[in-house]
This record gives C-alpha cells, structure tokens and sequence, in this order.
C-alpha cells in the first residue's frame, strides 16, 4: 500500500493499545457507531463478544499486514461479500472510515499526531475501497 504511512498506522495502533488497550478500543468502536449511526444496530447480534472477537483478530491482521495489503485482497474481497449479503450498503463504509478515526483518537487518549490520523484514515479507506469492490 504505497500510499500509505505504514509506520504511522502501526503506531497508531501501538498507541491505542497502550492508551486504554485494544479490547476498549473495539467496544468504543461499537458504541460510536450504534450511538451515531443507530441503523447499524439491527445489523449486528444482540450479543457482541464473538464480533468483538472477529474485528479485533482482522484489525490485528490487517495493520500488521499494512505492507502488503494487497496480497489480503482475496480475503478483504470475502470479507466484503460477507458485508453486502448482510445488508451493510456501501454507504456505510464512510461511517465506518468516521467511527474508526474517531474511536482511535478517543481511545488513544489524544495522543495521536495529525500525520498518524491521516494515515489511519488513509489505511481504511484503502481497506474499505478493496471491499468495496465485492460490491460491483
């Protein structure tokens, strides 16, 4: 992903495990987006411990993957047909992009710089364009 800072992305991610830790991090995540994007909420089980779970170990995969990006294309690609054929419209990427960066500034107790959040937001979009692409 040669657009992207993977070293920022990997600190970022260093420092939000640091701030308040991973698991706060993915149920900030939830919160946030139920909270702001209250449609969203019907589309997950009432129960969230194995979706924690599952995003947690993907979050882990694909930052620690940053550099090779493409090479999970397969996987982002199955992954993105499992989220249209559980309803997730497109457009609810771009609030996924939002909850993400918001979240990690929040949860890494405003520790992150303006070019750790650019490269967060850019690493995401880039996720998020691959998927997308189950889409068409």
């Amino acid at each position: 992903m040669s657009d992207v800072d993977s070293t920022a992305v990997r600190n970022c991610w260093l420092k939000i495990k640091s701030a308040q830790g991973e698991e706060a991090f993915v149920d900030n995540f939830y919160q946030y987006m139920f909270d702001n994007y209250s449609e969203t909420r019907a589309l997950f089980p009432e129960g969230l411990s194995e979706q924690k779970a599952n995003i947690l170990t993907t979050l882990d995969n694909v930052i620690n993957g940053i550099d090779f990006i493409e090479k999970l294309e397969t996987e982002l690609l199955s992954l993105g047909k499992r989220h249209k054929n559980l309803g997730i419209k497109k457009e609810m990427f771009e609030a996924f992009i939002i909850t993400i960066v918001d979240v990690a500034k929040m949860t890494s107790n405003d520790t992150l710089n303006n070019k750790e959040l650019i490269a967060w937001e850019s690493a995401f979009r880039a996720i998020s364009n691959i998927m997308l692409k189950a889409y068409d």
